[in-house]
């Protein structure tokens, strides 16, 4: 896998697009006078990388820009990432947009959605490098959590600010941050290539292998200690099914004899109540007869009852039909013919209002006699069938109590059934403790492929233990770190750096250089001058890079340096094209920069270095290398999106 960079593209609030293109697996410079923006470069590779903070430079780019954007190269495929620009406020924006398979910037960002959190934008990264599953364990005792190393650590190592690149303390970007030391520490081992790329998977092999050791392990024990009295557990309870009916003829003496006897001691079988010899007495029919009664009982009482609700409501109409009709004829009302019906029968005075017609209290008196003549002869019929069912119900109470007491003779007379009851009862119990002996004894004791595969585990362990063990992995780390100091010094030397003809080594323990002298080792912060700061750091990701190379591993192959000259000029002086000044400094600038064009050219040719810087020399190679010259007016961000801000 390689990363490189393609260009940065910046989009103003009016959606206008300023970018920088950069040649793939070579050097690329980019020149100019102080405040042209140059150093923002790499902030914005690091911002679309995923940083939680807005780390781009405030004022001008803050309140020009509204997008920021960056075209990777991934093995020839074209991956966009976008960020959307936060102007005001330490942290940056959660609006990150991201595309593969792209061949240019768009013109305007208008497509610019929201397509990743930056949680997703990390792990598309650490995806598109390759990082595999990874898990550094910290040594035994160590306080810290296991890290995983991702695209958050890689990109450490590939880019070098201002500030950064002459720290005589501080070696990677962003070492000062909290935790971050000891996260580049742990990652190291993996982005070198000391922990392989199944390592993790190694490490969950063999946590479970130790588990299924464990478990069988425990198994094994479980068997030997069963194995001791599972004979004589066999045996009692061989005696106990023989002695309870569950089985007939002796008791065998060898073990699987004895646990067949036990396994036909307890096989699945009907028990059930033995029958009389006569017909039914046998206590099952009893309980059934009982249940009959019981149902055919509780039929009766029901219709008793809802017959003697009916004879209630009769007599109670029949009383009061009477009262009517004994009113209506005592006043002799309804006697005679029809006459006026505004004339009261009493006195014969004349009413207001006048009364029903004689004939028509007739009929109602007549339907009211039909009425209570037909209740008159229900009445006795319903009296009847209630006598009839109170006389079944007198008799199927004589029957049940017969019955029950038939049932209470069978259980406390019968003493075969007594006994019966108690053996099934018995019986039962005595198979459930067969069962869960066969079942645990056989499983365990009977598993004579325990051992075997114990071994296997073992031996499984053995081999994962061998690839895992963290001496072969501090080896192997040790073989990579002297490989980097053998680079580191050579081009130490190369640049003429002080105590570069030593041994010089990368510390991972204490993240730095040092040099082993005579009078013994030495650290780059005991090393001075600016110069051997800035080379040291150049020579370091140099050695890192070109292991990365060779190795293949998954870390961005492109290095970006901000004003590596600097300890030869100062950070604010544009010397533009080199001339007057110190022949030293001259020199010694155009070895380093030379030192780069080489690196890419022929020592690593896949690798892209991208860097920012006041100088300008005059030697075709450099000139060739120039992408961008940032002077007279040129800067990153254009002169009229500054005016559209006045």
């Amino acid at each position: 896998m390689t990363m490189q960079l393609q260009g940065i593209a910046i989009y103003s609030n009016d959606g206008e697009r300023r970018d920088v293109r950069f040649d793939l697996g070579r050097l690329n410079i980019v020149t100019g006078a102080a405040k042209t923006g140059k150093s923002a470069l790499l902030g914005i590779v690091d911002y679309c990388w995923g940083r939680e903070e807005a780390v781009i430079p405030g004022g001008e780019i803050r309140r020009a820009v509204s997008w920021f954007a960056v075209l990777f190269d991934v093995d020839g495929e074209g991956v966009l990432v976008a960020r959307a620009n936060a102007p005001f406020g330490p942290r940056g924006s959660d609006q990150i947009y991201v595309e593969r398979n792209v061949d240019d910037f768009p013109e305007n960002p208008d497509r610019f959605v929201k397509t990743e959190t930056l949680d997703g934008l990390r792990s598309t990264l650490s995806a598109l490098l390759g990082i595999t599953e990874n898990l550094f364990v910290p040594e035994p005792g160590a306080l810290r959590v296991p890290l995983e190393a991702s695209a958050s650590q890689a990109i450490l190592f590939c880019l070098q600010e201002q500030d950064e690149i002459a720290n005589k303390r501080q070696l990677f970007h962003r070492q000062g941050e909290e935790r971050l030391p000891q996260a580049i520490k742990d990652a190291i081992p993996y982005f070198v290539g000391a922990i392989e790329d199944d390592h993790y998977l190694k490490q969950r092999r063999r946590q479970d292998a130790r588990a299924r050791l464990r478990r069988l392990v425990r198994e094994l024990e479980e068997a030997k200690a069963l194995s001791k009295d599972a004979s004589q557990t066999a045996r009692t309870l061989a005696t106990e099914a023989r002695r309870l009916g569950l089985a007939s003829g002796p008791v065998p003496d060898g073990v699987e004899e004895t646990r067949a006897f036990l396994r036909q001691a307890s096989a699945p079988r009907t028990m059930s109540y033995a029958r009389s010899d006569r017909a039914g007495t046998d206590l099952a029919d009893l309980e059934d007869s009982r249940r009959k009664l019981r149902g055919e009982l509780q039929e009766i009482r029901n219709e008793i009852r809802e017959l003697q609700r009916i004879r209630m409501e009769v007599s109670d109409f029949e009383v009061e039909g009477r009262e009517q009709e004994a009113r209506l004829v005592s006043i002799g009302l309804v006697n005679g013919a029809s006459g006026p019906i505004d004339t009261c029968p009493l006195c014969a005075g004349h009413l207001d209002a006048p009364i029903p017609a004689v004939a028509e209290l007739k009929r109602s008196l007549e339907g009211l006699d039909l009425q209570l003549a037909t209740a008159r002869r229900d009445n006795p019929r319903l009296q009847k069938r209630i006598a009839e069912l109170e006389e079944r119900r007198t008799a199927i109470d004589g029957e049940l109590s017969a019955v029950q007491t038939g049932i209470q003779a069978r259980i406390s007379q019968n003493e075969r059934l007594r006994i019966e009851q108690d053996q099934l009862t018995e019986q039962a119990r005595l198979c459930g403790r067969i069962e869960y002996f066969l079942e645990n004894v056989h499983a365990v004791v009977e598993d004579r492929t325990l051992g075997m595969r114990i071994s296997r585990i073992r031996a499984e362990l053995d081999e994962l233990d061998r690839a895992l063990d963290q001496g072969a992995l501090e080896e192997r780390l040790i073989t990579a770190l002297n490989l980097i100091g053998r680079d580191l010094t050579d081009w130490a030397t190369e640049l003429q750096l002080e105590h570069g003809d030593r041994n010089v080594r990368l510390d991972r323990r204490h993240l730095t250089i040092v040099a082993d002298t005579l009078t013994g080792p030495l650290p780059l912060s005991q090393i001075g001058s600016g110069e051997n700061w800035v080379g040291y750091h150049v020579a370091t990701h140099l050695a890192l890079h070109k292991l990365f190379r060779a190795r293949n591993r998954p870390v961005p192959a492109f290095l970006m340096l901000d004003q590596p000259s600097q300890a030869h000029y100062p950070r604010d002086r544009d010397v533009g094209e080199i001339g007057g000044v110190d022949d030293e400094d001259q020199v010694a600038v155009a070895r380093l920069y030379r030192l780069l064009w080489e690196y890419c050219d022929r020592l690593v040719p896949n690798m892209q270095i991208v860097v920012t810087d006041h100088v300008d020399l005059m030697q075709d190679w450099f000139q060739d290398s120039v992408q961008e010259r940032w002077r007279d007016g040129i800067k990153l961000v254009p002169v009229p999106w500054l005016k559209d801000l006045d």
